[in-house]
């Protein structure tokens, strides 16, 4: 009802978007001449060292904001859980990228980063359950419908057919047997993840085109992103070897944080918008902010 400031934490969403999108139009660019030499220069790179340093500090600004968010929401609110499940979530990432930074030896950094994935994913998931259960209180709540049971099902058969496939498959270079079945542990908590993000898209459609519907509608399209790039990377080098999974990797993994970093941006948006109402508005008005976004 009023236009929001967008100085300092509010204009956090804007500030990624133009980050997001240089990063993809330099992405563009090298894929562009990378085609165009023919694709003699390799792009065989490691996947713990592509875009390691961009996407280690996207999720320490997803961190952050996450914790600006967590101090906005006082003890006994009903959205404090699920945002402390969610700074934990988005720790898990951080934390052990910067520690992969300053680690020398592969032999720390890559069960580092291994373990990470799927801790990541299972606060997630058990960030989803409580927000799943306020919206269903304030009537955003819709019956899952067959698209959503079809999406999820074939994440399930995805998940099952990885399954399948490790116990006959050797490990990933650089990984042992033991690694290899910890980065596959996050396919189950990806699948419940996928399901509940269909159930938070029903709400979302329901709840406008504010800042609160659009920090859910980011932790969805993060999770959708985050399981398409899982579908690829198993997917795609079946069929092509122009595509390696570290060049899809490489692609996908600065975007995937960087989406995931717009939740709590739009939700720091949303609480400065609700707690630093403008000087000439009306105190009915400042009263009136929704209760989600308090």
């Amino acid at each position: 009802m009023r236009e929001a400031n967008l100085d300092g934490l509010g204009a956090a969403p804007r500030w990624i978007g133009m980050c997001l999108g240089a990063y993809s139009i330099a992405d563009l660019l090298v894929l562009y001449f990378w085609s165009g030499a023919g694709q003699i220069f390799s792009m065989q790179a490691s996947s713990d060292s592509i875009s390691a340093l961009p996407v280690t500090a996207m999720a320490a600004v997803n961190l952050f904001l996450c914790l600006v968010v967590l101090r906005g929401f006082p003890a006994g609110a009903p959205l404090r859980p699920a945002w402390m499940l969610a700074t934990g979530a988005a720790a898990a990432q951080a934390v052990p990228g910067v520690m992969a930074q300053v680690l020398e030896t592969d032999s720390l950094r890559t069960p580092l980063l291994t373990a990470s994935g799927p801790i990541r994913l299972a606060l997630l998931a058990l960030a989803l359950l409580p927000v799943l259960r306020i919206l269903r209180g304030f009537g955003f709540w819709v019956r899952p419908s067959a698209t959503d049971w079809a999406v999820s099902g074939i994440v399930c058969l995805f998940a099952l057919c990885r399954f399948a496939e490790a116990g006959v498959a050797s490990p990933a270079a650089g990984q042992t047997g033991l690694q290899h079945w910890i980065s596959l542990a996050g396919l189950p908590f990806l699948c419940v993840l996928v399901l509940e993000a269909m159930l938070l898209r029903q709400s979302v459609v329901r709840m406008g085109n504010g800042p609160i519907s659009k920090c859910w509608a980011a932790l969805m399209g993060g999770i959708f992103l985050t399981g398409l790039a899982e579908l690829a990377v198993w997917v795609v080098p079946h069929y092509s070897r122009v595509w390696p999974p570290a060049l899809i990797e490489w692609l996908t993994r600065f975007p995937i944080a960087a989406v995931f970093a717009l939740a709590p941006a739009y939700q720091v948006a949303a609480q400065r918008r609700a707690t630093k109402p403008a000087a000439s508005a009306p105190e009915e008005l400042a009263a009136g902010v929704p209760a989600l976004a308090r």
